[in-house]
């Protein structure tokens, strides 16, 4: 029988692997302190807090993650052709950050043979829309478009200078970055507009993690189809979150099964209120029934972190993906 991180390896570069991958069971996250200095204590309560660039940030309960509030009262950058007089990208190493408890479980997990991931969210859409708000984001995509590669180019910059610093302190086996560059069914821009102004700047921050020996995982829970051979092409050749909405056999085919995706079960048939066992169970069977074939594919929910919006839901996605590995790797 093959290690967690045997298993993965075997899955990872489509070889022989005798499970499914098991969702998040070999690469439990290692939470850092960028994370929390960037997230300050987001409360579930209704409140909002505010990041160290200014942006106003809410996290409600049951959903997935932390999201900005921007308003014309909380929009950081109010007028993109003057970006520099409204955000400061800062150097993360001057602001004493302290390591010690995240070195020491990234070191426990090792002990226990599973790999070490670290992540680093809000990618460079993310962060442009996080600043400014998504129709000024998209709007000034075409309407400054000179100015647009100006602020994304310092996003790229200070995202550059978090990575190597993570990767320099805890030496992570797997690196996932996040950007969501689309919503359940369609992208949010163009492909051309996303390849003008963001699949460059993307290649360099690949570029610096895999040139650090970590194994990239890029999450982005989105519709994505149109974009997977830029993707590939790039250097991701992990992602994680592939919406039910991809046609997944189609893009394993169109990256010539040398893309894993990670994801395929939809939530809204699964994690929600009034989940039961049985539909959660027939959600993942159908899933791995779908998805299985040519191998390249690790049956999860496509939220970008371990858990389930609801108590219960991931325990049965997990027992029955281990029921579906005794079908498929016989």
């Amino acid at each position: 029988m093959l290690s967690l991180k045997e298993n993965f390896y075997e899955t990872f570069k489509n070889g022989k692997p005798d499970a499914f991958v098991n969702g998040w069971e070999a690469f439990p996250q290692v939470w850092d302190p960028i994370f929390s200095y960037m997230y300050p204590i987001v409360p579930f309560s209704g409140q909002t807090v505010k990041n160290p660039l200014g942006v106003t940030i809410f996290w409600g309960e049951h959903e997935p993650g932390a999201m900005p509030i921007v308003t014309e009262e909380t929009k950081v950058v109010k007028d993109v052709t003057k970006w520099r007089d409204y955000v400061e990208f800062f150097d993360f190493r001057d602001r004493g950050l302290d390591w010690t408890q995240a070195k020491a479980d990234a070191e426990k997990l090792r002990a226990e043979g599973k790999f070490t991931m670290v992540w680093n969210t809000t990618g460079l859409f993310e962060m442009s829309h996080f600043l400014m708000g998504f129709e000024d984001t998209l709007c000034n995509l075409i309407e400054e478009p000179e100015a647009m590669h100006e602020i994304i180019a310092a996003i790229k910059d200070f995202k550059l200078s978090q990575i190597e610093y993570m990767i320099d302190e805890l030496q992570p086996d797997v690196f996932m970055t996040h950007d969501d560059w689309g919503s359940k069914k369609s992208l949010f821009m163009s492909p051309g507009l996303w390849r003008e102004f963001y699949k460059e700047p993307w290649r360099e921050i690949v570029s610096l993690i895999k040139g650090k020996g970590c194994i990239l995982m890029h999450h982005a829970d989105s519709y994505l189809e149109p974009l997977v051979k830029d993707m590939l092409e790039i250097g991701i050749d992990f992602w994680q979150g592939v919406l039910f909405t991809n046609n997944i056999q189609k893009i394993k085919e169109e990256t010539g099964y040398k893309m894993l995706l990670m994801g395929g079960i939809d939530v809204g048939a699964a994690d929600v209120p009034d989940w039961t066992e049985e539909r959660v169970r027939a959600e993942v069977g159908r899933a791995c029934r779908e998805y299985h074939e040519g191998g390249m594919f690790i049956p999860s929910l496509p939220m970008g972190g371990e858990g389930s919006l609801y108590d219960g839901v991931e325990n049965v996605i997990k027992d029955e993906v281990r029921k579906q590995s005794k079908i498929y790797f016989k």
